[in-house]
């Protein structure tokens, strides 16, 4: 899912600097690309009615200070489904992004990979129920299938990345190529 083109953060910082009309179009172009497989993310994420009965009851009271387990909201992990033009941390292979869509929901991203590391439940569940794992994965497969490949499998955003069929890459591309010989054939003006 991640498209790998070298050169951006060095690209805009110049742009910055010398042309900011140049950088805004650019980010515009890639913003474009990207927020419809934002949205429709969001339009996988079930409605509460679709999950596990336990899972979308809220009894945590003001006493309890840690609850094990996030429950599910149709609209907290729908509104985390977000997109992102900024800067990312590095991550352990080494690479940062400038432009995601990512959920900030903890139930939201639970839905998404379920079952995608242990598709028939893991066996050294602590749980109380020993199948609780298995019914989870079960009913989040019922609702919607994990979509993708690998580690880039999952039921919202790798999905709507996945049904996209690469129209992403090819735009963002597009974009920092035309920014690119916009700026080297010296229209370098500063805008007004």
């Amino acid at each position: 899912m991640p498209v790998d083109v070298t050169g951006v953060r060095e690209l805009v910082a110049a742009m910055k600097n010398v042309n900011p009309e140049l950088n805004k179009q650019m980010q515009k172009t890639i913003r474009d690309a990207m927020i419809p497989i934002r949205d429709k993310a969001r339009g996988f994420l079930p409605n509460n009615d679709q999950v596990l009965s336990g899972w979308n009851k809220i009894n945590v009271t003001a006493e309890q200070k840690y609850r094990a387990f996030p429950f599910y909201d149709q609209d907290l992990a729908r509104n985390g489904v977000y997109f992102s033009a900024g800067q990312s941390k590095r991550n352990a292979s080494g690479f940062s992004f400038t432009h995601f869509v990512a959920n900030k929901s903890a139930s939201g991203a639970i839905f998404e990979t379920a079952g995608r590391k242990n598709p028939g439940g893991s066996i050294d569940s602590k749980s109380l129920n020993p199948r609780a794992g298995i019914d989870f994965i079960t009913s989040a497969q019922n609702i919607s299938p994990l979509k993708g490949a690998g580690k880039q499998r999952g039921r919202a955003i790798y999905r709507a990345w996945n049904e996209d069929q690469g129209k992403v890459y090819p735009a963002v591309v597009k974009a920092v190529e035309i920014t690119a010989s916009k700026f080297n054939q010296g229209q370098l003006s500063k805008a007004a």
